[in-house]
């Protein structure tokens, strides 16, 4: 599927493609830097309430496992932002259909995480950027909608 049939045509659709692109960067970015935060004793302390030293103390092992656990999920962060990007590129690049419809699961997954954080994990800062990031991914979707279908608004 190289040709060029189905490369995005308008400058709108590059957008598009384009702010789809940037929010994935984002979150690879995102989730490198909070790998290295969550060793962090400030972090630590906000996450569980009670400061890291006081805990290592008296639980030698258990803020070593917490941070790995912060680890894990920027980790996690990082390659779902990584496998979002190169979906946004080749939707880019190419126009595929099959790529508009895949980046539907970014827009789930922020929103998802968005109310989470917001409704459940009480961190309203955390769960308005990530809603805010749906938002603009959905904007950037609708831009790069016109890439996807045959002209008639039948998909390819």
């Amino acid at each position: 599927m190289n040709d060029d049939s189905q490369r995005p045509r308008t400058r709108a659709q590059r957008w598009g493609w384009g702010i789809v692109i940037a929010v994935s960067a984002l979150m690879v970015l995102g989730g490198v830097g909070l790998y290295f935060l969550s060793a962090s004793p400030t972090v630590f302390e906000q996450d569980t309430g009670v400061p890291m030293a006081e805990v290592r103390q008296t639980y030698p092992t258990v803020v070593d496992q917490v941070v790995r656990e912060g680890q894990n999920i920027s980790i996690l962060l990082a390659g779902f932002g990584l496998l979002a990007l190169a979906v946004a590129v080749e939707g880019f690049r190419h126009g595929s259909p099959w790529a508009w419809n895949a980046a539907w699961v970014l827009v789930a997954w922020l929103v998802v995480g968005g109310l989470q954080a917001l409704l459940i994990g009480g961190r309203p800062y955390i769960g308005g950027a990530y809603l805010a990031l749906a938002v603009l991914t959905v904007a950037g979707q609708l831009l790069a909608r016109g890439g996807s279908t045959d002209g008639r608004g039948i998909g390819r």
